[in-house]
């Protein structure tokens, strides 16, 4: 049985509402081929962090957590500024714009730390996460958030579907493509800003990506995709979570990144529907088929070569894959239908 104490309940509780939406909200970001946006966000709202602090000189979650929103938004401003003024690679800007951004953040906190203030302890745990300092107030607020973001998805999961799928169509019937995009990218920011103060800005990106990688595994329906991707996501974090707190005595966010990366791996391997495993043994029996039955397709691609040897044929003659017609070899149902079905997979 597991011993789960009120506070490691409290955080558990956390992590996985914020893991399932995390991996939600990733189904939309990558098949929208858009991955980096959240490591680049998450990177970005470092310093807006540190800036918030600077400004109002108090550790107050909710004053950090702003700054976090502003610094995220003006960095995707940012990046469609770029990518619509100059000729730079979209994933170029938002490599320039995570260095940079993270670059300030790290100077900022730097800055801070020097200045020997008290109420600037802790600050440094934005980096890599603490969930462990998660209170109740703080978990509502993600439940609340979590929540926000959940009915946005869902009161506009046609319109996000259809933009990520069929952008040419979405314009043909006359939607906002621009207010799609924000409200999208909005979502991404805000649930960024939620995440960090479990997970850190550096493996924030996991939490969004992760989920989403592996759910794309297990199945080809958007719909199973995007319930997968919460579950794993939730699942992943809570496992994470329990780990860190009563096993490793790791931090949460690098444990909550470790579990995802070994969950996506194993499915990579072992996924029934396109797991590398299977595709080997596929490919595998496949080769076999055609060692095996290579003088059937022989004979399939070459219709006139029918006076043949039948002594040479004659394991497919015994089975049935072969007929002998006025001396001639002729192909069978059978054996049509096999060499069918070897093609297919070709």
């Amino acid at each position: 049985m597991f011993d789960l104490s009120y506070t490691l309940t409290i955080v558990l509780i956390g992590t996985m509402v914020l893991g399932a939406i995390s991996g939600m909200l990733g189904v939309f970001i990558v098949l929208r081929r858009q991955a980096l946006i959240g490591d680049a966000l998450s990177h970005a709202a470092l310093p807006g962090i540190m800036i918030a602090y600077l400004l109002v000189g108090v550790r107050s979650l909710e004053v950090l957590l702003i700054g976090a929103f502003v610094s995220a938004s003006l960095a995707m401003i940012l990046l469609n500024v770029i990518k619509k003024y100059t000729t730079i690679k979209f994933d170029a800007s938002m490599a320039l714009i995570l260095s940079g951004f993270f670059g300030f953040g790290q100077m900022l906190l730097s800055h801070i730390q020097k200045s020997g203030a008290a109420s600037q302890a802790g600050l440094s745990r934005f980096i890599f996460g603490q969930a462990a300092t998660m209170l109740r107030g703080d978990v509502l607020i993600i439940l609340s958030v979590a929540f926000v973001v959940l009915l946005l998805i869902l009161l506009f999961y046609k319109e996000l579907k259809l933009y990520i799928f069929d952008e040419a169509f979405f314009k043909a019937l006359g939607l906002n493509e621009k207010l799609t995009s924000t409200l999208l990218t909005m979502l991404v920011v805000i649930v960024i800003v939620i995440g960090i103060r479990m997970v850190g800005v550096i493996l924030m990106s996991a939490l969004i990506i992760a989920p989403s990688v592996a759910s794309r595994q297990l199945s080809d329906r958007f719909s199973v995709n995007f319930m997968l991707s919460g579950l794993i996501g939730a699942l992943s974090a809570g496992v994470g979570t329990y780990l860190s707190a009563t096993r490793a005595n790791l931090p949460t966010g690098p444990m909550i990144s470790v579990v995802l990366g070994t969950f996506v791996l194993f499915v990579l391997l072992a996924s029934p529907k396109h797991g590398l495993i299977k595709r080997h043994i596929l490919v595998y029996m496949y080769k076999y088929q055609i060692r095996k039955y290579r003088k059937l397709i022989h004979l399939y691609e070459n219709p006139s070569e029918t006076e043949l040897n039948p002594t040479e044929y004659s394991y497919f003659i015994d089975n049935n894959y072969l007929k002998l017609e006025s001396g001639q070899i002729m192909l069978t149902h059978k054996a049509l239908k096999k060499i069918r079905s070897i093609k297919a997979v070709d």
